[in-house]
């Protein structure tokens, strides 16, 4: 028992470690941020005063942003969605009497967690892309038990998973009411190592609209 007690300690010190390695990496964003936009100026009084020519400058940025847009940049994500035990927004999906019809595939899809998620330590986030949800080699949460498909921590789930609608989701429905599922395709597997954020521009998960508002925030 006191060895379980010791592990349960270093695990928490480990994330708390984490957490704070992930917020010096958006201090350090920041900052790079800023200081590109004070390169940004300094490119544009250089021309502007004629030290160098508009055109000069314009084949040389042409380059260099086909160079940043072959970039990934990913990012450490953590929504700010308020209580999830407190809010009274739930979509009422009768996902037991379906589930054999969707296979769960919502299950299959990305998004990150909540600081209130991380607070309470039931919900798996990505070491390699944090702080997103979990998942196995089959590509499902590591929540959904592989048999019934059912979620393992259903009574703490996270804030997405509350409000998260799949009635008008082309990917799980060709038609909700007549209970007609889209083609089944292959859950795609566990993300490689801080690529979390190239896969959310190519429309993998499903955001929160307060996410969104936090990406705008920033």
């Amino acid at each position: 028992m006191a060895d379980d007690v010791m592990l349960d300690d270093q695990q928490l010190e480990m994330e708390r470690g984490l957490r704070f390695a992930h917020i010096m990496m958006m201090v350090g964003q920041t900052q790079g941020n800023e200081a590109l936009a004070a390169i940004m100026a300094l490119t544009d009084l250089l021309v502007g005063k004629g030290i160098i020519s508009g055109e000069e400058f314009d084949q040389t940025r042409a380059q260099a942003q086909e160079q940043v847009a072959g970039m990934s940049q990913p990012r450490v994500r953590l929504a700010n969605m308020g209580d999830k035990y407190a809010d009274g927004r739930t979509a009422e999906i009768d996902c037991h009497a379906r589930i054999h019809l969707c296979h769960a595939r919502c299950c299959t899809f990305n998004f990150y967690l909540t600081a209130q998620d991380l607070d309470e330590g039931v919900a798996h986030w990505d070491y390699g892309n944090p702080y997103w949800i979990k998942r196995k080699e089959d590509g499902y949460c590591t929540h959904c038990d592989a048999t019934s498909r059912a979620c393992s921590i259903h009574a703490q789930r996270p804030h997405v998973c509350r409000l998260y609608d799949c009635r008008q989701d082309k990917r799980i429905w060709l038609d909700f009411e007549a209970r007609i599922p889209a083609p089944l395709e292959p859950a795609p597997g566990p993300l490689p190592i801080a690529l979390a954020e190239p896969d959310l521009a190519r429309g993998l998960m499903v955001k929160p609209a307060s996410a969104e508002q936090d990406d705008e925030d920033e």
